[in-house]
């Protein structure tokens, strides 16, 4: 029997060890908006566009930002490669390029260690 539930976005959270930092970094380096910031300086706060929402919470654990990581599906991958390019965040071992599963992608490390893939889905 099918399943009435449909997954519609997912809104990963993300540690950051100077929140308002991370806020800054997503607004200059995505042109993310702003959606919610808690206090000032903020605590915790939402960052997105569109479908990807990024929840950023104070945390001084500088390991678990190493050891966090996701994906983001996008279209017009070139033009957000160039933007990050120009913003100096694209990983030195994540240039964009075609993958052998059907994709194209690159990768950003934010200002705290976390690591994240753009996916451009290809043909």
């Amino acid at each position: 029997m099918p399943s009435a539930t449909r997954f519609l976005s997912v809104s990963p959270l993300i540690p950051a060890r100077d929140v308002e930092e991370g806020i800054a970094f997503y607004q200059r380096a995505l042109g993310f908006e702003l959606f919610y910031r808690d206090t000032e300086p903020a605590q915790f706060a939402i960052v997105g566009s569109e479908g990807a929402r990024l929840h950023l919470f104070a945390s001084q654990d500088k390991h678990l930002a190493d050891w966090t990581s996701l994906r983001i599906e996008v279209d017009g991958i070139d033009a957000l490669y160039g933007r990050c390019g120009e913003a100096g965040c694209v990983h030195p071992n994540g240039t964009l390029g075609s993958r052998p599963w059907g994709t194209r992608e690159f990768s950003i490390i934010d200002p705290n260690g976390v690591c994240i893939a753009f996916v451009e889905q290809q043909g």
